[in-house]
């Protein structure tokens, strides 16, 4: 079993390659940012500590935690971020470990063609919150800066001002690359990045 991870900047098109994996090379994903929106849940581990940090404001009718609202503040405040990603971080880890963990162990109860083969961990933060040292590779998903902004309009409705700020706060292209084994850009064309996946998997 290989631990494939896939980092990328926000609109990079991650989630696109990670269901390009599952689909046609029977991947199992880890999805950190679905891991940490159960864990910022009512009742959930993480879920005093980001109230009492940001206050009942960020918080929606029913009591849950305003994702849109939380991460108003933290994209603009690298400060706040920080503390955000920490009260997160560790607990996902620990539940993205958990998960490999038990792939292993119910793979050695299967036949090879039952197995799992790959694991993914789809992340916004793989370097900078340690999960380079669960992965196998490390996949760098590239695209130019104006598709990118062209999609965070378009499929997520964010402001010029609010895009700018994000990719003040993520790490830059350059670091991307020193960090990853592969590249695959994803400026869409679907046929193009499935060959790119296909050349890598080989």
């Amino acid at each position: 079993m290989k631990v494939i991870g896939l980092m990328g900047g926000v609109g990079s098109g991650k989630s696109t390659v990670a269901d390009i994996l599952e689909k046609e090379y029977g991947a199992h994903l880890i999805i950190t940012d679905d891991i940490a929106k159960k864990l910022s849940e009512k009742g959930e581990e993480s879920y005093q500590l980001i109230v009492s940090y940001f206050g009942t404001e960020i918080l929606g009718v029913d009591g849950q935690i305003d994702r849109k609202k939380l991460s108003g503040i933290v994209f603009s405040d690298k400060e706040k971020l920080e503390k955000l990603n920490s009260f997160t971080h560790p607990l996902v880890m620990k539940r993205v470990k958990n998960e490999i963990e038990l792939i292993k162990v119910l793979n050695k109860q299967k036949t090879i063609e039952e197995q799992i083969l790959y694991v993914v961990i789809e992340t916004a933060l793989l370097i900078e919150a340690g999960y380079r040292d669960l992965c196998d590779s490390v996949w760098y998903v590239a695209v130019d800066e104006e598709i990118r902004k062209q999609r965070l309009m378009s499929n997520r409705g964010y402001s010029e001002e609010k895009i700018a700020a994000i990719l003040k706060n993520q790490m830059s292209d350059k670091d991307f690359d020193d960090n990853c084994d592969k590249v695959l850009y994803n400026n869409g064309n679907m046929d193009n990045l499935k060959k790119e996946i296909q050349l890598l998997m080989d």
